[in-house]
């Protein structure tokens, strides 16, 4: 991705519920062994997830590590790209709550049909997924298109 850097400078901690939705819900559209190739919303490779067993890999458009997810049961463990604790997903129903590193909840997702919607730790929208014949389309809290992964 051409902005890499000037997007991971924009960063905040405030982004960590919708980036550990996406991851999870890259692992769950992956399947147990796949690719998930992700794109901006100008159709450019942002980076993808391969999949094999319960652990995906996450990697950015220039194809370095970004990190992993491990799945045991209904609970998913992130790793950064030095294998430090991210922060888990657990899910319990259609519902998957988020917490960061230190334990705090970070925000959820609810699955209804296709739709995902995302939420911050308040309680605010700040996303959606909608996956429609192998294609998932991501938008912010305005409905405005984010990327898609396949």
């Amino acid at each position: 991705m051409r902005n890499y850097n000037a997007a991971k400078s924009r960063f905040s901690a405030k982004h960590l519920p919708l980036v550990i939705a996406l991851l999870l819900l890259s692992a769950i559209v992956a399947g147990a062994t796949g690719t998930t190739t992700y794109r901006d919303a100008q159709g450019r490779s942002a980076g993808t997830a391969t999949t094999h067993g319960n652990t995906t890999a996450y990697r950015d458009a220039q194809g370095r590590s970004a990190g992993t997810a491990t799945t045991h049961g209904n609970t998913t463990t992130y790793r950064d790209a030095q294998g430090r604790s991210a922060g888990t997903a657990t899910t319990h129903g259609n519902t998957t709550t988020y917490r960061d590193a230190q334990g705090r909840s970070t925000g959820t997702a609810t699955t209804h049909g296709h739709t995902t919607t995302y939420r911050d730790a308040q309680g605010r929208t700040s996303g959606t997924a909608t996956t429609n014949g192998g294609t998932t389309t991501y938008r912010d809290a305005q409905g405005r298109t984010t990327g898609t992964s396949r």
